[in-house]
């Protein structure tokens, strides 16, 4: 038989608040993101520039600026998102392990 360890509550606390980290990093790839001009591989694309994507040799996609524009913004909203979801869950879980550490009960 093999009996499961609970963690402590600064266990909890700490690995929140390393979520909290998590989320704020996701959050700020979001802003870099929405924050930048539309890229191809790093390079700034201008008006009438087209980014073809590759799978090894295979071409896999290609997106004039406008599409790309729209691809950056859909990462951005996906990051704030989660970046938002990761940092309100890290938040409950940090407050319910300070009640924990403070010894009182629900």
């Amino acid at each position: 038989m093999s009996s499961a360890r609970e963690n402590t509550p600064t266990q909890n606390l700490l690995a929140s608040l390393f979520f909290l980290a998590v989320g704020a990093a996701i959050l700020f790839v979001g802003f870099k993101i929405n924050s930048s001009p539309a890229d191809c591989g790093g390079e700034t694309m201008s008006a009438g520039d087209t980014c073809v994507s590759y799978s090894g040799s295979h071409q896999t996609g290609s997106n004039s600026l406008d599409e790309q524009k729209s691809d950056n913004s859909t990462s951005a909203n996906w990051a704030f998102a989660v970046g938002g979801l990761v940092i309100l869950a890290s938040a409950w879980g940090s407050v319910a392990a300070l009640r924990d550490m403070s010894g009182s009960s629900r």
